[in-house]
C-alpha cells in the first residue's frame, strides 16, 4: 500500500474492518502520506450477508457454506461500525444500503462514488496516533 501512495495511486481497501482499531491501521498509513480518508460502509444485514455467503462458489477468501456462516457470526458478535459521532480519521463516511440487483454494475459504482463526493467532509478530523516501536 505505501509504495502505491507513494507512487500517488488511489488505494481501495476492500476490507471487513470489524473495529476503529483494525481500521486504524489504514488511516495511519494514508495520512503518512497526507492523502484523504473516505470510508464507505455497507450496510447489509446478517441475514442477507448469510444468503450471500452460502449462495459463494470458490469464493478467494474462502468465506462460503457453513465456515463462511461461522466466519460472518464471529464478525457481526465484534463488529463496531464506524459513526460520524467517533472520530477516527476518515475525511469522509458513506453509508450504501445493499441493492437489490445481486449484480455489481457500473453504474451502481458511479452512483456510490458521486453520493460520496457530496458528501461533507467530517470535522475535525481526528488524526490517529502514530504506531509506537
Amino acid at each position: 500500500m505505501r509504495k502505491y501512495l507513494k507512487d500517488q495511486f488511489s488505494i481501495v481497501v476492500d476490507r471487513c474492518n470489524f473495529d476503529a482499531q483494525q481500521r486504524k491501521t489504514w488511516v495511519t498509513i494514508a495520512k503518512e502520506f497526507n492523502v484523504p480518508v473516505d470510508c464507505i460502509v455497507f450496510t447489509a444485514n446478517q441475514q442477507d450477508c448469510g444468503d450471500r455467503i452460502q449462495q459463494r462458489v470458490n469464493h478467494p477468501t474462502g468465506v462460503h457454506g457453513l465456515e463462511g456462516i461461522n466466519i460472518l457470526k464471529k464478525f457481526v458478535k465484534n463488529y463496531q461500525p464506524p459513526t460520524e459521532n467517533v472520530p477516527e480519521g476518515f475525511d469522509k463516511l458513506l453509508l450504501v444500503d445493499p441493492s437489490v440487483d445481486p449484480e455489481c454494475t457500473e453504474e451502481r459504482i458511479n452512483t456510490v462514488l458521486s453520493r460520496l463526493q457530496q458528501s461533507p467532509t467530517l470535522l475535525p478530523t481526528n488524526l490517529p496516533n502514530p504506531p509506537t516501536s
